[in-house]
């Protein structure tokens, strides 16, 4: 890539605490050349980490959260990774109205810093529509324990479907994302031409999520392991 070019793909990621050294809670891997947002579960097993792929840029940074991205067959050039503060600042005054497709209802952290074995309660979402600010964002992004009666065979899968859900609602409104990066001790880039990348997404593109995985367990915990690379359609381009 040439120097001042901006890469034709990159990968955001949100850690999920405000550390260099925490997992990446959300990673998102932006196409320019097919104009895509695909999300990257992340429970997924990477075997040049030797764990699941939320590990990666904890362990070895860019270079090995770009490896780990290449076994799922995502050729990244660039990676824009942020603490979870970052986020919750740009988020602070957010108020939206998102789709609710089913009443969804899940236990949630009695605060968004707090963990749920310390204590949850009962949040729902109902439709057709919600008008979502403060916390009720953190849970609709966040909420991973279900309550319903048949709960998701993925529940990663279900809280991926509702940030798609948010995202495609920012870029309809044309929200400024660059709020994100207000704060540069709280963001890390690879290459700063990754932001003119970002920039170009509009509310045209497709988004997706990688699915081509079984579970299985190891050494007592739930992992992914990818069967061949293909991507299903979640939200595509529906408005």
């Amino acid at each position: 890539m040439a120097p001042g070019t901006p890469p034709r793909t990159t990968v955001v990621c949100v850690m999920d605490d405000d550390s260099w050294t925490a997992n990446t809670d959300n990673i998102v891997v932006v196409d320019a050349q097919r104009r895509r947002l695909v999300w990257i579960p992340r429970d997924l097993w990477a075997y040049v980490v030797g764990d699941r792929i939320n590990a990666a840029y904890r362990r070895g940074g860019h270079e090995l959260l770009c490896a780990a991205l290449g076994e799922l067959g995502f050729s990244v050039e660039a990676s824009v990774v942020v603490q979870r503060a970052a986020v919750e600042r740009a988020l602070m005054d957010l108020r939206i109205t998102v789709p609710v497709d089913r009443t969804r209802s899940y236990w949630y952290p009695m605060a968004p810093r707090l963990r749920l074995q310390d204590g949850g309660k009962f949040v729902v979402f109902e439709p057709p529509e919600e008008t979502i600010e403060g916390e009720r964002i953190h849970q609709w992004l966040g909420a991973r324990r279900s309550a319903d009666v048949t709960p998701p065979a993925f529940p990663d899968l279900d809280r991926i479907e509702r940030q798609q859900i948010l995202i495609r609602r920012l870029l309809e409104e044309g929200v400024d994302f660059s709020r994100v990066l207000d704060d540069s001790a709280l963001v890390r880039l690879s290459d700063i031409s990754a932001l003119r990348l970002l920039a170009a997404v509009r509310v045209d593109w497709e988004l997706h999520t990688f699915t081509q995985f079984e579970p299985e367990t190891r050494d007592g915990k739930m992992i992914l392991i990818r069967r061949r690379s293909l991507l299903r359609r979640i939200w595509g381009n529906r408005g």
